[in-house]
């Protein structure tokens, strides 16, 4: 099962940051692949359960399903429900942790799948990599300025 993560420090304090995570449903306002996400079924935004639809720039659809929303450690976990991706099993994570002294957060993405297609291992690693930095460097941008 091929495992991608990538770990930084987001320049702004635990509490913003992660208050604008765990709004699922409003990943649009700083993912720069996603142009429209919604949360299916009138479900509440952030509901263990919770169903999230999102169009990317090309046009594809992604749904995905909140796991855990965990206040406590900070962590958030969810899986793909539908992708146009040859992956299955998808699981992604991101935890926060707050620096000491400092209005700073460590951040750690994490993302497990299994493929469909054992040669596109590398092809797949990369691009859900390339998908979670552009994402964190959009979060730390919409961080700065709201």
């Amino acid at each position: 099962m091929p495992m991608v993560e990538f770990s930084a420090v987001l320049d702004s304090d635990t509490g913003h940051a992660w208050s604008l995570l765990k709004k699922f449903g409003e990943i649009h306002k700083w993912h720069p692949s996603i142009v429209e996400s919604s949360i299916e079924d009138n479900q509440p935004d952030g509901l263990v359960g919770c169903v999230r639809k999102l169009t990317l720039a090309d046009g594809a659809v992604v749904r995905e399903r909140l796991l855990t929303v965990d206040d406590r450690n900070l962590t958030l976990c969810y899986r793909f429900e539908e992708s146009p991706l040859p992956l299955d099993n998808y699981l992604a994570i991101v935890k926060l942790v707050s620096l000491t002294g400092q209005s700073k957060t460590f951040i750690n993405w994490s993302a497990s799948f299994d493929l469909q297609d054992l040669n596109t291992a590398d092809h797949y690693q990369e691009l859900i990599r390339g998908l979670i930095v552009d994402g964190h460097n959009s979060l730390q941008l919409f961080l700065i300025r709201h």
